[in-house]
């Protein structure tokens, strides 16, 4: 059971549903939205979007495929997607030759593979990074840039790692929105609001008087979770 504070609300009549970090499980994310459908269908919401709290790449083995779900689904449904830090990565891969170098071990073999791009295993570092920005698309290049580093619905906000104490939240920094731990697992409620991230991998959804942390590690225990948040309750899907 997860319980709800008294304290964080969002409007009556709608409804959000907030995935975790997906980390290139295209085959948990296709079930995911399958369950996300027919949970619509079952008991429609006068306003039902969709969260998605980056870290779409990397790691598992389809991280072009899941992109490219994103891409398509954001055309029929309300969604929010979020920067993750392995996203950041992504993107300067794409600029910088060294960027590029040193996102290998992050888990890139296995998405330059999923955009058919043989590692550098296979072929030379240069050859491989020019060999990966012919491979990403207009439309995957896109999604890149117009992903958010943060939004609030309510007295809920979503971000993919978390955020700094005491920092004002219009003065942060991609940086702790990305990749934040510590610092911000010990604050107290920031800004009044429950912070609902991704980031840190736990064994199940998790809540806290200040936070909800979603990252169930769908990479390594083939768990991808979402949150439902309604105006009266949470819920797992």
């Amino acid at each position: 059971m997860l319980s709800l504070s008294r304290q964080a609300r969002i409007a009556e009549g709608h409804r959000l549903y907030v995935v975790g970090d997906i980390h290139g499980r295209f085959d948990l994310l296709t079930r995911l939205v399958e369950r996300i459908d027919a949970d619509m269908a079952q008991a429609p919401a006068a306003v039902a979007t969709e969260i998605y709290l980056g870290d779409y790449v990397d790691r598992g083995p389809a991280s072009a495929q899941v992109l490219r779900l994103l891409i398509e689904r954001q055309r029929v449904r309300n969604m929010v997607c979020l920067v993750g830090n392995h996203e950041v990565y992504m993107m300067e891969a794409l600029r910088n030759r060294a960027a590029f170098e040193s996102w290998l071990p992050l888990g890139a073999r296995e998405t330059l593979k999923s955009f058919g791009v043989q590692p550098p295993s296979l072929q030379s570092v240069d050859s491989a990074f020019r060999a990966f920005g012919q491979a990403i698309g207009e439309a995957e290049r896109r999604f890149l840039n117009e992903l958010l580093p943060l939004h609030r619905v309510g007295d809920y906000l979503f971000v993919h790692a978390g955020v700094k104490p005491g920092v004002p939240l219009a003065q942060q920094q991609l940086t702790d929105l990305t990749t934040i731990r510590k610092p911000f697992f010990n604050a107290a409620r920031p800004f009044g609001l429950i912070v609902v991230h991704g980031h840190t991998p736990v064994a199940k959804v998790e809540t806290h008087a200040a936070r909800i942390n979603v990252d169930t590690g769908a990479y390594m225990t083939g768990n991808l979770s979402c949150l439902v948040i309604e105006p009266d309750r949470l819920r797992l899907l």
